[in-house]
C-alpha cells in the first residue's frame, strides 16, 4: 500500500480492497409506500384514515428514531458498545446511507425534506445540491476509515497498518470537519438543521474513537489530548448551534393569535425537531470517554405531544406543567348516558405516580364527574404500557371510541361506543417505530440485519414501538355544550425505566426529575432543550429523594452530578452548555436492593441550582482499594500537569501556587497503607514544585508561609491586618484583611492595606509579567498593580461561596482527607477601575487552550486549571485594549466563571536602576464593612514582549515620562516656594535660629507651602496609617523637619506660655465666655463682650529688657487692650482699634499676617521678677492672634544655638546663681508662682 496515495478529499485508498457494502438494511426507510399501490392507500383511508405525514418526514423521523434508539437501548453487537472502534458509526451508519435505497443520499434526502416540511421553508436547489455532494465526500471518507480500522483489527501489531489507520483516521476527521459548513447555510439554517445534528454526531463518534483508541494506534499522548480538546469544545458548539436555531425556528413557528391549526403547526416543529434534533444532542457529553470510560445507559424524559384531536382556540395551556417525572396509572372516563355518542364523554380524571412511588396522585377532573364511569389502567405488569391509540371520533372533534394497544401482553382496551358509522374519522395516534438490530455484528466481519419497519406515524410493532402514553389532555366543553370538545395526547420515550434500575455494568444516568419527594425550596422547571428533559431548580435550601433499583449489593458506586448555578434574572431554560459541571458526590455501598437516596443544596445568593442528573459509576473491587487508587491517580495528575516535561525540572506558566498548595493537598490524602512508596515519590516532586514557585516569585512571601511574612523585605501593611491559618480553602497561613477603621474624633476613614514593591533589580526590560492569586472571599477588596501608572486597578467583590464542611482530626486540625460538602458558587460581576489610564476592557478567559484577544499582549493565555482537576477555576481578567480616544472613565463589568482566581499581566519598558520604578502591588480595603482573605499572590515572568506588544509599552513608557517630567516641574515649582518661606523664617542657613521678626503666621504659612507640594502619598493609598510615602516624600520630610524646628524655636524664645493659644486656653487665666476659634490655619483667642479678660502671670529676670509683641485684630466700637504689669506698678499696654489696619506709625503691621490683624511691639523693662500679662477690651471683639515676650538679648547676641550654646549658657547661670526654682531656657529666668 502506497502511504502517499491520496484521492481528492486527501483520505488513504487502502488499496487493498474496493468498497463492499457492509450493512445491507432490509428496506429502506419509507420503501414500503414507494411500492404501495392505489388500492393499499386506499385500504389505509378506513373510516376517514389518511395519512397524515409525508413520506420523506416518516422515513426522516424513523432514521431519526431508529439512531437515538440504538444509542439508548442494549444494541447486540459483539463485546460492550465501547470495546472497538467504528463500533458505534458502523451501527449508525446503514440508517444514514442504507444500501439498498433507491438513491444514494435517500436518508439525507429524507431528513432536509422532512425540515423542509416542519420549518414550511424550501432549501435552496443549489445549497441543496452542495450539501448532497458533501455528504458523498464525508461517506467516501467514513468507509476509507471503516476499511483501515478493519485492516488494523486483522493485524493490531503491525505497525504499518497502525500508521496507516493514523493517517486515514486524521484525515477523515479533516474531511468531516471541513464539510460542516455546508450543513449551516445563512438562510437556509432551519431547514438544514435535521442534517447538521446527524454530520456533526458522525464527527463527534468519529472524534470519540481517536481519544478512545488513539493511544493504541500509536499516537503520541499530545495528540490524543489535542483531539480530545477538540471533542470537548465541538460537543458544545455543535450543541449551542442546535439549540440557537431550534428556538429560532420555534419561535417562528408561532402565530400571532392562537388557533388550533396553529397551535399544531407550532407543536409539530417542537415534536418533530425534538426527535430529530433534541434528542441526539443530549447523549452527546455521554461521548467523551474519560468521563464516560463504561457504555451509559441514559433516559429522555422529555414529553412530546401528537397532533390535537378536535377543535380548540390553544391547547397549550392544557398541558401540563414541569413537575417531576409522572407515570400514568389509570385513567377514569366518565360518561352521559345520551343517545348523543359525540357527546358522552363528560369528564376525565388521570392517576398517576412518580417513580417508584407507593402514592397515586389524581389531578383535578376536567369536565363533569358522573356516576358512569369506565376506567382502564396501566403498569399493571412489567413494563405494561399503552403505546398507541386507535381514536374514532365525530368528524375528527368529538371522541366517540378509544382503543389503547398495550404492549407487552399485546391486549386492547376500549372505552366509548360507535353507534353509527356515519362522520367517523379515525386516526392512529402514537409515535413511530426504531429499528432494531437483530442479530450481533461485527462492522468487519458479519453483516447487520434491521428488522423490516413499516415507518407509519404511528408504530404499529408492540415491540419495536419508541414511545409511551403519558398524559391526555382534554379540553373541557364550551359553555353549552356537553361533550369533550378535543385530546392531546402525551407521550415519553422508551428509554426511561419505572424502577430507576442501576447497572453494575455501566454508567447509569438518573434524571433528577425521576425523583419521588423534592423538600424545601425546590422545583421543576422547564429544560434548555439539550438535556433530554426538565431540571431540578433549588433557590435556597432543599432536598431530592431518589428511590433506586440495585440488584447488586456487592458492588459500590461513585455518585457524580451535572449542575449548574445561575443568577435568578436568566431564565432556567436558556442556560449554556458550559454553565453545567460535573461534581463528585461520594461512593455508597448498598445493601439492599431498594435504595433510598437523597442530595441537599444549599444555594446561597440571587441565584438558581439546577440539578440534570445524578449519575451512578460502578467500582471494581474493595471500596478502599478504589479509593485509595482514586486518590493516587488524582495526586498524580496533579502534580504531573505542574511541570513542562517529564524530567519535572520547570513549572507550567499557567500553574500558579495555589494549584501548587492544592496538589499537596491531595498527596497528603493518598493512602500509606496502598501507596506509601508512590506517595513518597509524589512529595518529593511537589516539594520542588513549590520551590521553583517560591524562587520565580519575584513577591517575597507571596503564600505568608514565612515568620518574616511582613517587615523590610516583605509586606508592609496598616494595623490589624494578619496572617491566620486553619481554613478549609487555605493550605496553610492565609492573609486576613479586616475592613476599613475610623476615628472616634473626625469622620476619616483609613483603609486597610497591606502593599510590596518589586525591586527593579529584578526585572528586566520589555518583558510581560503575570500578576496572580487567589482570594478566598472578599467585599471591596481593590487590587493595585503599576509601574507606570494604574496598569491594573480592579475591584473584587468575590463571594463567600466555598464552603468545605471538612472534619476535624484528632488533633483539631482540619481533616482534607475525609468527605466534605461544596456549596454551589454563585456567577459574579468583577468591575474594572480606572479603565482611562488602565486601557481596558473586562473580559472572562475561560476558553480551553484559547489566548486573549489582547491588542496589548502577544498572546498569553490567562486561563488558570487548578492541579486537582476538579474546580477548573479560571481568570475573570482585565484585557489591555486600545485607548479610551476620549479620555473619559469607562467602567465596565464582566460574569465571572471563577472569581476566586484573579490573573492580569503588565508590562516593563526600559529597565532603569537610576529611576528604580519597580513594580509596585497593593490590597486596599476602603470601606469599613469590607473584608478579604487571600493566599498565593504572586508575580513571575512570562516573556519578552514583541511586536505590536512591544510598541505599544514603548508607547505608554514614553507616556509616563512626559507625564513625570510634567510632574517634576510641578514639584520643583512647589518645593522652591517652600523653601524661599521656610528661609524667610531664620537667620542663617542652618536654620538654627529665627529671625526677630518672624511671626507665627508666617511660620504657619510656610508649613502650609510645605504642604501643597504634591505627591506626598501613594495615590492609591492616600489617607492611610502609616502614610504610604509617595514620590515627593522624602523632601516634604526634610521640609517638615525644618518648619518643626521653626516651632520649637518660636515657642522656645517667648516666655509667654501657650502665646499662640494652639492648645485653647492653656496657660491662661480667663474669665468665662472667652474661647479660642480656629481661624484658617492658626487659632485666636476671642472676647466679644467687654467684662471679658485673660491674664498670664510670669517670672522674669529684672535685669534685662524685654519686646512685648501681639498679633491681634479689633472688630466694631472701643478698644482692645494687652497690658503689661510688675510688683512696682509699672504698667505698658497696647491698644488696638478697628481703625489700626489703615494707620501707620509707631505700629508695626507685617505682611503674613492674617487678614485684618496687625502686629504692634513694646519694649519693657520691669522693675521686679514677676510681671502679669492682661488681655481685655471695651466694646466689640478683640481677636488675639499670638502674645510673645521675647528677652532683647536674643535680638542682639547669638546666644540662638540650641543644640550647643544654649546648654553652655544654662551650665553658666546655674553656677553663677543661687536662685531656687525652675529656670526658663531661654531667657535663664525663674519661674514660679506669681505673688506681689
Amino acid at each position: 500500500m502506497d502511504p502517499n496515495d491520496h484521492n481528492e478529499y486527501e483520505v488513504m485508498d487502502t488499496g487493498s480492497m474496493g468498497y463492499q457494502p457492509r450493512y445491507p438494511l432490509a428496506n429502506a426507510p419509507g420503501a414500503e409506500l414507494q411500492q404501495m399501490h392505489y388500492k393499499d392507500w386506499m385500504d389505509m383511508c378506513t373510516y376517514g384514515e389518511s395519512v397524515a405525514l409525508s413520506e420523506g418526514l416518516r422515513a426522516a423521523l424513523f432514521v431519526a428514531n431508529s439512531i437515538i434508539g440504538i444509542m439508548l437501548s442494549k444494541i447486540p453487537i459483539v463485546g460492550p458498545i465501547v470495546s472497538t472502534p467504528f463500533q458505534i458509526m458502523g451501527v449508525a451508519l446503514p440508517f444514514l446511507w442504507p444500501p439498498n435505497a433507491p438513491e444514494p443520499q435517500f436518508s439525507w434526502e429524507s431528513l432536509m425534506t422532512a425540515a423542509e416540511e416542519i420549518a414550511d421553508k424550501k432549501i435552496d436547489a443549489q445549497v441543496r445540491a452542495n450539501a448532497n455532494a458533501e455528504l458523498e465526500g464525508v461517506h467516501n471518507a467514513i468507509r476509507l476509515y471503516q476499511d483501515a480500522v478493519c485492516d488494523w483489527k486483522q493485524d493490531p501489531t503491525n505497525a504499518q497498518l497502525k500508521e496507516q489507520l493514523r493517517i486515514q483516521y486524521i484525515a477523515t476527521n479533516t474531511v468531516i470537519f471541513s464539510r460542516m459548513p455546508s450543513f449551516r447555510v445563512r438562510g437556509f439554517e432551519v431547514p438544514l438543521l435535521s442534517t447538521y445534528v446527524q454530520a456533526a454526531n458522525l464527527h463527534l463518534i468519529h472524534l470519540k474513537d481517536g481519544v478512545q483508541f488513539g493511544e493504541e494506534w500509536g499516537m503520541d499522548s499530545a495528540t490524543v489530548d489535542r483531539f480530545y480538546s477538540y471533542l470537548k469544545s465541538d460537543i458544545e458548539i455543535y450543541t449551542n448551534y442546535c439549540i440557537d436555531w431550534y428556538n429560532k425556528g420555534l419561535s417562528d413557528s408561532i402565530e400571532s393569535e392562537p388557533t388550533w391549526n396553529g397551535w399544531n403547526t407550532f407543536n409539530n416543529f417542537r415534536r418533530d425537531m425534538t426527535l430529530m434534533v433534541l434528542d441526539l444532542v443530549s447523549i452527546w457529553p455521554t461521548y467523551d470517554p474519560r468521563r464516560y470510560p463504561l457504555p451509559t445507559k441514559s433516559q429522555l424524559t422529555r414529553e412530546l405531544y401528537t397532533q390535537a384531536i378536535g377543535s380548540y382556540k390553544s391547547v397549550e395551556p392544557l398541558l401540563p406543567p414541569p413537575s417531576p417525572f409522572r407515570w400514568l396509572r389509570e385513567i377514569e372516563f366518565f360518561l352521559r348516558d345520551s343517545q348523543d355518542e359525540a357527546e358522552q364523554f363528560a369528564g376525565f380524571q388521570q392517576g398517576y405516580q412518580y417513580t417508584l412511588d407507593t402514592t397515586i396522585y389524581r389531578p383535578p377532573v376536567v369536565g363533569t364527574r358522573t356516576s358512569l364511569v369506565d376506567s382502564i389502567a396501566m403498569g399493571l405488569g412489567s413494563d405494561d404500557v399503552v403505546y398507541r391509540i386507535k381514536n374514532i371520533s365525530h368528524n375528527g372533534w368529538y371522541p366517540k371510541k378509544l382503543d389503547f394497544y398495550y404492549t407487552p401482553s399485546e391486549r386492547v382496551e376500549s372505552v366509548g361506543e360507535i353507534r353509527t358509522d356515519a362522520n367517523n374519522m379515525i386516526d392512529y395516534i402514537g409515535l413511530g417505530c426504531r429499528a432494531k438490530v437483530t442479530e450481533p455484528c461485527d462492522p468487519c466481519t458479519t453483516n447487520c440485519t434491521i428488522d423490516t419497519v413499516n415507518t407509519t406515524a404511528s408504530c404499529d410493532n408492540p415491540n419495536l414501538y419508541s414511545h409511551r402514553l403519558s398524559s391526555i389532555n382534554p379540553s373541557a366543553p364550551y359553555p353549552g355544550q356537553n361533550g369533550m370538545l378535543s385530546f392531546c395526547y402525551g407521550w415519553t420515550h422508551f428509554s426511561v425505566d419505572d424502577n430507576n434500575l442501576i447497572a453494575a455494568d455501566s454508567i447509569t444516568q438518573i434524571p433528577a426529575v425521576k425523583a419521588y419527594r423534592i423538600g424545601g425550596y425546590g422545583k421543576v422547571m422547564k429544560g434548555p432543550g439539550y438535556t433530554g428533559g426538565d431540571l431540578m431548580v433549588f433557590y435556597g435550601a432543599g432536598e431530592i429523594n431518589w428511590r433506586l433499583t440495585i440488584p447488586d449489593t456487592t458492588k459500590a458506586y461513585r455518585v457524580r452530578a451535572r449542575v449548574a448555578t445561575i443568577p435568578t434574572s436568566q431564565p432556567v431554560d436558556t442556560v449554556r452548555y458550559n454553565q453545567f459541571e460535573y461534581r463528585d458526590i461520594e461512593v455508597i455501598s448498598p445493601t439492599t436492593t431498594v435504595h433510598e437516596y437523597s442530595i441537599g443544596f444549599d444555594i446561597t445568593g440571587d441565584d438558581w441550582g439546577l440539578l440534570d442528573k445524578i449519575e451512578f459509576i460502578p467500582i471494581e473491587g474493595p471500596v478502599e482499594a478504589y479509593q485509595a487508587d482514586q486518590a493516587l491517580e488524582k495526586a498524580r495528575k496533579a502534580v504531573n500537569a505542574l511541570f513542562t516535561n517529564d524530567a519535572k525540572n520547570a513549572l507550567q506558566l499557567k500553574v500558579t501556587d495555589y494549584s501548587v498548595d492544592q496538589a499537596a493537598n491531595l498527596i497528603e490524602c493518598v493512602s500509606d497503607a496502598f501507596h506509601s512508596q508512590e506517595k513518597m515519590i509524589l512529595l518529593d516532586q511537589i516539594k520542588y514544585a513549590k520551590r521553583l514557585s517560591q524562587a520565580r516569585n519575584l513577591l517575597n512571601y507571596g503564600d505568608f508561609e514565612s515568620s518574616d511574612w511582613s517587615g523590610e523585605n516583605g509586606w508592609r501593611t496598616s494595623p490589624h491586618v494578619h496572617v491566620a491559618s486553619n481554613h478549609p480553602i487555605f493550605k496553610g497561613r492565609y492573609l486576613h484583611m479586616p475592613g476599613a477603621t475610623s476615628s472616634q474624633f473626625s469622620n476619616h476613614i483609613y483603609p486597610t492595606y497591606v502593599y510590596q514593591k518589586v525591586d527593579e533589580s529584578k526585572l528586566k526590560s520589555y518583558t510581560r509579567y503575570l500578576v496572580r492569586g487567589f482570594v478566598g472571599n472578599s467585599k471591596d477588596l481593590e487590587l493595585l498593580v503599576e509601574r507606570y501608572g494604574k496598569d491594573v486597578h480592579v475591584e473584587m467583590d468575590v463571594p463567600n461561596d466555598i464552603r468545605y464542611a471538612l472534619p476535624t482530626n484528632e488533633c483539631g486540625s482540619l481533616d482534607r482527607c475525609r468527605p466534605a460538602s461544596y456549596q454551589a458558587r454563585t456567577p459574579h460581576t468583577c468591575t474594572c477601575k480606572d479603565t482611562t489610564s488602565m486601557h481596558t476592557d473586562c473580559q472572562c478567559q475561560n476558553k480551553v487552550n484559547r489566548t486573549s484577544a489582547d491588542m496589548y499582549t502577544n498572546g498569553s493565555p490567562s486561563s488558570v486549571m487548578y492541579a486537582d482537576g476538579f474546580h477548573a477555576h479560571k481568570s475573570c481578567g482585565c484585557k489591555n485594549n486600545d485607548m479610551y480616544p476620549n479620555g473619559t472613565d469607562s467602567h465596565k463589568s464582566c460574569r465571572c466563571k471563577d472569581p476566586h482566581v484573579f490573573s492580569y499581566h503588565i508590562d516593563t519598558g526600559c529597565v532603569d536602576q537610576e529611576e528604580s520604578l519597580g513594580l509596585w502591588f497593593a490590597l486596599k480595603i476602603a470601606s469599613e464593612n469590607g473584608v478579604a482573605n487571600i493566599d498565593n499572590l504572586e508575580i513571575i515572568e512570562a516573556q519578552p514582549l514583541t511586536g505590536e506588544a512591544l510598541a505599544r509599552v514603548k508607547k505608554r513608557e514614553q507616556k509616563w515620562k512626559q507625564e513625570m517630567t510634567k510632574k517634576r516641574l510641578e514639584t520643583e515649582k512647589a518645593v522652591q516656594a517652600a523653601q524661599s518661606a521656610i528661609q524667610n523664617l531664620f537667620t542663617n542657613a542652618q536654620h538654627n535660629r529665627l529671625k526677630f521678626e518672624t511671626l507665627f503666621p508666617q511660620i504657619v504659612h510656610a508649613e502650609k507651602l510645605v504642604e501643597q507640594i504634591p505627591y506626598v502619598h501613594h495615590p492609591f493609598l492616600s489617607g492611610a496609617l502609616p502614610t504610604v510615602p509617595g514620590m515627593n516624600f522624602e523632601i516634604i520630610q526634610q521640609l517638615l523637619a525644618v518648619i518643626g524646628n521653626a516651632r520649637a524655636l518660636y515657642e522656645q524664645r517667648n516666655l509667654v506660655r501657650n502665646g499662640t493659644f494652639s492648645s485653647g486656653t492653656g496657660s491662661w487665666k480667663v474669665t468665662e465666655g472667652v474661647k479660642v476659634q480656629p481661624l484658617q490655619d492658626t487659632s485666636v483667642l476671642v472676647l466679644s463682650e467687654w467684662i471679658h479678660e485673660a491674664s498670664q502671670q510670669l517670672h522674669i529676670d529684672p535685669n534685662r529688657g524685654y519686646v512685648l509683641r501681639v498679633t491681634a485684630r479689633k472688630e466694631g466700637g472701643g478698644k482692645g487692650t494687652v497690658t503689661m504689669s510688675d510688683c512696682a506698678d509699672y504698667t505698658e499696654t497696647l491698644t488696638f482699634t478697628s481703625c489700626d489696619f489703615n494707620t501707620s506709625g509707631s505700629q508695626t503691621m507685617t505682611s503674613g499676617t492674617l487678614s485684618g490683624f496687625v502686629t504692634k511691639t513694646l519694649e519693657i523693662f520691669p522693675d521686679t521678677d514677676r510681671i502679669r500679662i492682661d488681655i481685655g477690651e471695651t466694646e466689640g471683639t478683640f481677636q488675639v492672634e499670638s502674645v510673645e515676650l521675647i528677652c532683647m538679648e536674643q535680638m542682639e547676641e547669638d546666644l540662638y544655638d540650641i543644640a550647643g550654646n544654649v546648654v553652655e549658657e544654662m551650665r553658666y547661670l546655674d553656677s553663677s546663681r543661687s536662685m531656687g526654682g525652675t529656670l526658663d531656657a531661654m531667657c535663664y529666668t525663674k519661674i514660679g508662682e506669681f505673688g506681689c
